[in-house]
Formats: C-alpha cells, sequence, structure tokens
C-alpha cells in the first residue's frame, strides 16, 4: 500500500475517533450544570447548537423578546406549581434548545448579589423544568440563548397560556 494511503487512512481514522469522542463528551453532559464545570465541553455545546436564539424570529427582536419573557415567566410559574422560591435570584444563564423547541441543557451560574439557594435545589428545579418545558419555536439546527435574569421578571403575559409542557 503506498504511504500516502496509509497516511490518508490513519487521518480519516483519528477524525471518526475525534468525532465520536465529542459527541459522547456532549452527551455525558448532564442537563443541567454550572457555568464553569464541564469547560471542555463547551465548544462542543456550540457545535450542538450553532444558531441564536434571535435567529429563530429572523432576527426580531421584539418577537424574540417576548419569547424570552414568556419563558420566563413560564419558569416563575413552575417553580410555584413546585413550591420552589425563586424570588430574590439572579442567575447567569446559558440554555441550549433542540430544534423543536425542547431544553437540552441548562447552564446557570448565581449572581454575587443573589438570595442564597442550595445549588442542589436549582439543579433541581432547573432538571424538572427542563424536562417538562419547551419554547413555542423550530428550527434546522439546536440553538442557544446566553443571559442574564433576575426573579421576579415583573412581565405581563400576552395571552392566558401558561406553562408550557408536554
Amino acid at each position: 500500500m503506498p504511504v500516502r494511503s496509509i497516511f490518508f487512512l490513519a487521518i480519516m481514522l483519528f477524525s471518526l475517533r475525534t468525532a465520536a469522542q465529542s459527541a459522547s463528551r456532549t452527551d455525558a453532559l448532564p442537563t443541567v450544570f454550572l457555568i464553569g464545570e464541564y469547560e471542555d465541553q463547551y465548544l462542543d455545546l456550540a457545535r450542538r447548537y450553532p444558531a441564536v436564539f434571535v435567529a429563530m424570529f429572523d432576527n426580531d427582536l421584539d418577537a424574540a423578546f417576548k419569547t424570552w419573557s414568556e419563558f420566563l415567566m413560564d419558569m416563575e410559574d413552575a417553580a410555584g406549581q413546585l413550591n420552589f422560591d425563586l424570588q430574590g435570584i439572579k442567575l447567569w444563564l446559558n440554555l441550549y434548545f433542540a430544534p423543536d423547541g425542547r431544553i437540552g441543557h441548562i447552564a446557570f451560574y448565581p449572581k454575587p448579589n443573589s438570595r442564597l439557594v442550595p445549588e442542589e435545589h436549582l439543579v433541581a428545579f432547573f432538571r424538572q423544568f427542563a424536562a417538562r418545558h419547551h419554547i413555542p419555536v423550530t428550527w434546522e439546527k439546536g440553538f442557544q440563548h446566553s443571559a442574564s435574569v433576575s426573579f421576579p421578571t415583573h412581565f405581563a403575559r400576552s395571552g392566558s397560556e401558561t406553562v408550557r409542557r408536554d
């Protein structure tokens, strides 16, 4: 076998192995985790969820903001149904959505001026929320959104629908 063929075959096998490792590392991520954990997988998340939230709305900021505020109100409603108090909690959130609007991953980090809540309580709440909630948006690929949030949100609902669940 010529040296070129062996070299080409070696590169192909290495590429396949790297792609498989990358996919398994991202799949091994928990649904909910702290920002800063799993730093090595952030690049993989960006590849799996390449679009940004506002792109789902043809870059219409008003439409994106309306859906985002409804999402946060849904989160408040879900917390109320679970008797989990979000009031005074301030977070940085990185959300990763599947093409059908389901939540793939939630990465969060409490802000220094946030009300203290045990990390495991936030993880448990977000895990339940992610399992039962979706946003009414579809896209050909996964998408992501990074934001700063504070509760209460002080938004007003545009319709009567509350928590969107499956």
